[in-house]
Formats: structure tokens, sequence, C-alpha cells
């Protein structure tokens, strides 16, 4: 009888005292979602755990519409959840050639590339002191009088330019380009796929800059923020992001600490600017999301953000832009990435490591296991030069071990594993790689010029290393030297 009073004593103390109490914020519409930054920061100055709850709906966020910012709560768990609940960029101010337009009654993006064409020419420089340069059309199916409004992204090696189309005249398409250089530079030269891989180049053309009728404009990037703060628990969970405007990230954390910090079951479709970033924030978990048709970068978790988990999630068709992009780019230490599918993508699905010419530490460590990484009979994105798994030079231990690359295809010397510049401290360990149609399944080349680089921060390469018990059907270069 005396244990049972004091539990109750105990457990009226505790309510008397707030524990467990919850704030509850509930957006229902735009205006609600409109008020929700003040409605939040109130909550955030008082004692309560908050909860955010978004009703079925679709909601259009202007430009960091959620800042989160020195909030220095250890206590406090703060949720949204948000199934049902689809974000849209708002209009802005600004506008260019990353605008989103989104088909609000069918809930989808308007796709605006043309399909990738290949033509059977060179780019051509016709003014190198004005910049003027050109390159054939496929075929004669653009309308002259619509060159002010197009784009053209045209590949380069293993990244893409994209420059303001002057005028189709003739079948050529004409523009301008600010970094040609008088010694011929494969690096600005608008023909370096040719230069390097003797393949003839690649284009797609982006739809007219002003909307079509019957679809909304948006502009907006970032929609939520989260910085300076120390939290108990952090999750945001199940929301749909349809687009961004492309000059910023959707989603930032910035020095956040918390015990638990998670985004869930979300899904990320044609985010024009790099969907997650997260740096200086440590044991941030990325589970069961879905991004698919990506212009850029779906997650960057940056140095100095320990015990990253990434797992469960599905990547399709990612790195639209053919820049030199990611699914994932894994850069702090002790991260796992883990059981996820990454279904064609442009460069690369997974990259790891530090440049040998940044001068950050060699912080790069942890496990890539059991992903699936493979692309389509369909597909024809391709860059060049690079590696389904691909790792930059410094690293300080990974381990890659039980993936399952496949059908890897493309343009020249896309290969199955690929570590550049001569990687250091990377394991490569039973993984099944098969059907690297154009070069290695596992590669790991000497590069001397490397050491010899006068603006180079490693001083060994191609050291600490190890392959083991891999399942190849192609070749294997491994030129490590310990």
């Amino acid at each position: 009888m005396g244990k049972r009073f004091l539990l109750i004593s105990v457990l009226i103390s505790l309510a008397f005292l707030g524990w467990g109490k919850e704030t509850v914020l509930t957006v229902s519409d735009q205006s609600g979602f409109n008020a929700l930054p003040g409605r939040l920061q109130q909550a955030l100055k008082g004692k309560d755990d908050i909860k955010v709850v978004f009703s079925p709906g679709v909601y259009y966020f202007k430009e960091k519409h959620l800042t989160i910012g020195n909030v220095q709560r250890p206590d406090l768990s703060l949720t949204f959840q948000c199934q049902g609940a689809v974000f849209v960029p708002a209009e802005g101010k600004e506008k260019d050639w990353s605008d989103f337009f989104f088909n609000p009654a069918k809930l989808e993006p308007v796709e605006m590339f043309t399909s990738l064409k290949q033509v059977r020419r060179r780019p051509e420089i016709v003014d190198r002191k004005m910049g003027l340069c050109r390159v054939r059309t496929r075929e004669q199916a653009v309308p002259e009088k619509k060159a002010g409004d197009l784009y053209l992204v045209l590949t380069q090696w293993f990244t893409s330019q994209v420059y303001k189309v002057e005028r189709i005249e003739r079948g050529y398409i004409y523009f301008r380009s600010e970094k040609l250089t008088s010694d011929g530079s494969p690096w600005t030269d608008p023909d370096s796929d040719y230069r390097y891989g003797k393949v003839l180049p690649r284009y797609v053309l982006l739809r007219p800059s002003s909307a079509p009728s019957g679809v909304r404009r948006g502009t907006a990037s970032r929609f939520l923020t989260v910085s300076g703060s120390r939290f108990k628990g952090f999750s945001l969970k199940g929301a749909r992001f349809v687009g961004n405007g492309g000059k910023d990230c959707l989603i930032q954390f910035y020095a956040v600490e918390a015990e638990h910090l998670e985004l869930s079951g979300c899904q990320f479709e044609h985010q024009h600017g790099n969907a997650v970033q997260v740096q200086h924030t440590g044991g941030f978990h990325f589970l069961n999301n879905q991004l698919s048709g990506l212009w850029r970068t779906g997650i960057i978790v940056d140095y100095f953000s320990p015990r990253a988990v990434l797992s469960g999630n599905r990547f399709d068709d990612t790195g639209l832009l053919m820049m030199q992009d990611f699914c994932i780019v894994a850069r702090g230490s002790d991260f796992l990435i883990a059981d996820n599918v990454f279904r064609d993508f442009t460069f690369s699905a997974i990259g790891i490591g530090t440049h040998y010419r940044e001068k950050i530490p060699a912080s790069s460590s942890g496990i890539v296991e059991k992903n699936e990484l493979y692309c389509t009979n369909g597909f024809n994105r391709y860059l060049m030069d690079s590696g389904a798994i691909y790792t930059w030079t410094s690293n300080k231990d990974v381990t890659i071990r039980n993936n399952y690359i496949h059908d890897i295809g493309g343009y020249k010397d896309n290969r199955g594993i690929f570590c550049d510049d001569g990687t250091v401290n990377v394991k490569i360990l039973n993984n099944k790689v098969l059907r690297i149609k154009n070069s290695y399944c596992i590669d790991l080349r000497r590069v001397a010029s490397v050491e010899k680089d006068p603006q180079s921060y490693v001083k060994q390469a191609n050291v600490g290393n190890r392959l083991a018990g891999n399942s190849v059907d192609g070749k294997i270069r491994f030129e490590n030297r310990d």
C-alpha cells in the first residue's frame, strides 16, 4: 500500500511540474501554414514538447519558410507529422532557368527538359575572343523564334555547362561561353567530351522561361533551416516535397545537437537544388525516404558530421542536370550507408572522401554495405569518368562491402567502384559487380601526379587499401602500394 501511494505521489508531482506536456500545432490550410513560423517561434519559448501536425493538402512554401535557429532546449522533442502533406515552392522575386513548374490539378511537375540528343559533329568555337560557340541540332524541330527563351545543357566530360541560347539558325544552336581560354583547355572548351573520350556531344534544352498556361511557377529554394540549436529530439516524417527553385538546398541542418535527429518516410521529387545538406551535425538519420527526378545531389553529409545513418532509401533517375552530382555524398566520420537502392544516376550514386586539394583532414570513415546500384536499359543521361561508388583521395577508414552493382553503361570509363586520384584507406570486400559495360568493375589506379602536385595535401597516395572476396565478371585494376 505504501509503495502504491508513493508511486501515485510521484506521478502527481511530475504532472504538476509539467513533465510530459506537449504543445500541438495543427496546420490545415495555406493560411495556417503561412502563420506557422510565428506560432512555432512562440512555442519554442515555452517548456513543452512540440508536435506540428499537417492535414493532407498542398502547401506553398516561401523562401526559408521555416527557420529554427539558436534554440537551446536539450529537453525538447520537436516533431513534424506530415503524412498527406505536399510542399511546393511558392513564387518569389527571382526567376531563372531553374524555376519550377507545377500542375496543381495533377499534383505533379511539368517537365522542363527536351529529350537527350546526341549529334554527329563536335561543338565548334566560332569566335574565341567573343566566346561564341555552336553545336548542331539533331533535327530542325526547334523553332528559331523561341531561341531567346532556351538554355542549352551541354555535357563536358564529367559535368555539364548551362548556356543561354543566343539563336538557332540553319541547324545550329549558338551560345556564348565566358570560360573559353586561349590555350584550348579541355576544362573550359565545350568539346571536352570528344577530347577526353572521342564521344560526340550530347545535350538537352531547357524549356522557355515563361510558364505554360494552367500551371504554377515556383522559385523558392529553401523550405527548412535548422541551425545552432540543441534538442533532445527532432524528427520530420511523411512529407512529400515536389520541386524547388534550385538556387539552394531544400533542407539544411547546420551545427545541430540532438539525441535523436531524423528525417524519414518522405518523398523528394524534382528538386532543382540539393535536397538535404547536413553540416557540423552529428547523429543524423535519413531513413526510408524516396527521391526521384532530382536535378542535383540528393543528400550531402559534410565534414564534421559524425555518425550519420542513411538506410532504406530509394533513389530513382537522379542528376538530371548532368553535372558532377551524387545521390549521397558522405564526408563525415562513422557513417553507415546501408540497404539503399540506387537506380539510374547520371554521374555516381555514392561519393565518399575529400579531394586531395582540399585543406580538410581526412575525416571520411564508415561502412557502405548491402546497397543495390544499377541502371536500366533505357537510361541514357550518363556522364563519363565515374563509378557507381566513387571515392576521392583522402579517407580515414572506409569499408565498401556486400554491395550489388550491375548494368552500369554509358560513355567511356564508368566503373562499378572507382577509387579516384590515388585513394587511400578504403577496403573493398565481398561486393558483387557485374555487367559494367565500358570499363573496370573495380578500379584503383596509381596516380603519381597527386603527390607531385604543389596544391596537394596528400603526401602519399594509393596506400592503406585492401581488396578481397569480390565477385566480378570483368576487369579489376588495383594499383595499391602497400
